[in-house]
């Protein structure tokens, strides 16, 4: 008897944890294309040059002149602008009919542009790139990839609903408030991007001096 009294409340909390878990698995999915494209981000470093990282600084944020010697506006300004093209972009695809496909993709490629950046400074300056590294770039660039990997399953969600629309079975949800939803939810990003910025902004100002390269 007391066993089964005991074990009542337990089996209600082994059926209840897995609903939690497969909510989650959307934004595990999108964390794990993160992780992936820093990881073969990290591993084609050895055929990336400065040149490269120069034509993708804009848009990854990795160099020194603007975090450490333009000023910490400067430092903010090209840190929110990089986010904000890879959330605009995010946007634009959630609002097409197959662009979640491609929405998914966002992620993989913030992932790679840090491990390339990772490797690359680890390449050339060895403790002193990884310092720079865990000091100056991660903590900005760890905020901002996760607000990046979220907005990209909104997107997702945002295509495949789109979808839905068309199909002969009634829709449940308002279309025009559904997308209200998505435009203030990625409004809610562009204010967490800017949040990243400041982060990036500050470990410039607090850390830029240690480093000369």
């Amino acid at each position: 008897m007391k066993n089964f009294i005991f074990m009542g409340p337990l089996k209600d909390k082994i059926k209840f944890n897995p609903p939690n878990i497969k909510k989650k698995l959307p934004m595990i999915f999108f964390c794990c294309l993160l992780v992936f494209g820093i990881v073969f981000g990290s591993l084609n470093v050895k055929d990336a040059d400065r040149n490269l990282l120069n034509q993708l600084d804009f848009i990854f944020l990795t160099n020194y002149d603007i975090r450490c010697s333009k000023g910490i506006f400067s430092s903010f300004i090209a840190s929110f602008a990089s986010s904000s093209i890879f959330l605009f972009v995010i946007f634009l695809f959630g609002l097409s009919l197959w662009g979640g496909i491609f929405a998914a993709v966002i992620p993989f490629l913030k992932g790679y542009g840090y491990g390339l950046a990772a490797g690359f400074l680890y390449h050339s300056y060895g403790v002193s790139g990884i310092l720079y590294n865990i000091l100056i770039i991660l903590p900005g660039t760890l905020f901002c990839s996760v607000i990046i990997s979220s907005a990209a399953q909104q997107s997702v969600i945002n295509s495949v609903k789109m979808c839905s629309y068309f199909l002969k079975s009634a829709v449940k949800d308002d279309p025009q408030l559904q997308m209200k939803k998505y435009v203030i939810s990625m409004l809610w990003y562009l204010g967490l991007c800017a949040l990243s910025a400041l982060l990036d902004m500050l470990c410039s100002l607090g850390f830029s001096w240690i480093f000369r390269f």
